[in-house]
């Protein structure tokens, strides 16, 4: 069963692994079936090979980060994320996103994860 060090630890890593276009350390934060629908509404995508497609189509330069620690219940979290990313010359942030995640049974790989965030709240910092 996780244990929120476990998931603070994952995530710590989630983020990490995506800021620095580490896309192998990204990958294994997931299992090999893994889902992952983000942002929530858009067809999953399903298994090792979707979850990388998503992460070479992200083109933007961004910075993710933890916002706040997680809830954990059992073997599902939810992370409260921050991005802060770069479009053209503009500085923007999208101040919260929550992400739900099923975890493996060990507690250390993502089983699933739905990212819930409004892009209304995407800002410019000046």
């Amino acid at each position: 069963m996780a244990t929120k060090a476990d998931v603070e630890a994952l995530m710590e890593r989630y983020c990490a692994t995506m800021t620095s276009h580490d896309r192998e350390g990204w990958l294994d934060c997931f299992t090999d079936d893994a889902t992952q629908e983000d942002p929530v509404g858009t067809p999953p995508n399903v298994g090792r090979e979707a979850i990388g497609a998503f992460f070479d189509a992200n083109i933007v330069e961004l910075t993710l980060s933890v916002a706040a620690p997680p809830i954990v219940i059992g073997n599902e979290a939810l992370a409260f994320l921050r991005v802060d990313m770069t479009m053209g010359d503009q500085k923007m942030e999208l101040p919260r996103t929550i992400d739900h995640i099923v975890l493996d049974e060990s507690g250390t790989k993502i089983v699933s994860l739905r990212a819930f965030f409004d892009y209304a709240e995407l800002r410019a910092v000046e």
